[in-house]
């Protein structure tokens, strides 16, 4: 499917598609420009068992649509890591811009980011998203141009967990495998950490992505993927430690690759996040809070003494004590580093 053909194409906004229909024809919705002629749409349906409810779809989007929109289905199921090179592989414009098919484009975006494109050469860019509720993620206080660098690489890395919105000079990511990151499903990681490590970066203050994220989970539910019931239910305390072993994976196979040590600053930052995650599981229950702190302690992860500040501090005081001692500071000092980088 191929529509509108253009051979000088600025950018390749990248639309990964797995089981959701109504999702993704949002998020097609959602895209909105008065410049057809600088992007195409790239879509790749992962074999999923709606492939044909998605393609028809799709090409009835096409027939009302002005946009260059490609159509791929996979002959088999990738999983997300080699579903993300498949578009690499397809795009074909100078600039990829990753998108989830259950995220939206922020109204008169796009235009602004492909003005910010034609006119810088930046080779990695990213931008605020914002949640449904008004939380923004992904946020400084102005325009960031990011030194190349280790230090970069894990100032940042934590901005690139969510793909949508991430945006790659396609040449420069183009001969990166995603084989070693099979069920990580954080390919995205590698890729912004070998941009930031060898080219830097730049941190543009335009709001882009809506996430909204309600699509049916496809994480330890596909073909492809190792079956994995809490990777699938997300709404289990401690699917998000799944998900921290892919992960952990992806940043030390970055570390073995460049000879790096991302990881150790990463592990401190760690550390100090997990707050979060234990507090949940306290709220529940003393038995949720200990197996939460059991598997914490079983991933391939040194937590420190702030760490085990947290879970003494809760399993002993509670929750309402503790935010008071750790929550609003811990927050304070996340948020304060975030805007002395800017």
């Amino acid at each position: 499917m191929n529509s509108k053909e253009n051979n000088n194409l600025l950018v390749s906004v990248c639309i990964t598609s797995y089981k959701r229909v109504r999702e993704l024809k949002r998020c097609l919705d959602s895209i909105d420009s008065r410049f057809p002629s600088k992007f195409e749409i790239v879509i790749s349906e992962d074999n999923s068992p709606l492939s044909s409810e998605i393609k028809k779809m799709v090409l009835n989007y096409v027939k009302s649509s002005e946009y260059n929109i490609r159509f791929n289905t996979n002959t088999k199921n990738l999983g997300y890591d080699r579903n993300l090179k498949k578009l690499i592989n397809l795009a074909k414009g100078k600039y990829i811009i990753f998108m989830s098919d259950d995220d939206m484009f922020i109204n008169n975006s796009l235009d602004k980011i492909f003005n910010f494109l034609e006119i810088h050469n930046k080779d990695f860019v990213f931008s605020p998203f914002v949640f449904q509720d008004g939380l923004f993620k992904r946020k400084y206080n102005n325009d960031i141009e990011i030194k190349k660098g280790n230090n970069s690489a894990a100032k940042y890395l934590y901005d690139a967990i969510l793909f949508s919105g991430l945006i790659f000079k396609r040449k420069l990511i183009s001969k990166i495998s995603a084989e070693r990151f099979v069920n990580t499903n954080y390919f995205q990681i590698y890729l912004s950490l070998f941009m930031l490590y060898n080219y830097g970066g730049y941190y543009l203050d335009i709001q882009l992505v809506k996430c909204i994220g309600d699509g049916e989970n496809a994480y330890g539910n596909t073909e492809l993927s190792q079956k994995n019931h809490l990777l699938a239910n997300r709404d289990s305390i401690y699917s998000n430690l799944e998900f921290h072993k892919g992960l952990i994976k992806a940043i030390k196979i970055f570390d073995n690759d460049f000879d790096t040590k991302i990881f150790d600053k990463f592990q401190k930052e760690y550390s100090l996040r997990i707050y979060t995650g234990l507090s949940s599981a306290r709220r529940i229950g003393i038995n949720a809070f200990e197996k939460y702190w059991e598997k914490a302690n079983s991933l391939d992860i040194e937590l420190n003494w702030i760490a085990k500040l947290y879970y003494y501090s809760l399993k002993f005081l509670g929750n309402q004590i503790s935010n008071l001692l750790f929550y609003l500071p811990k927050r304070f000092l996340i948020i304060l580093r975030r805007y002395m980088r800017g």
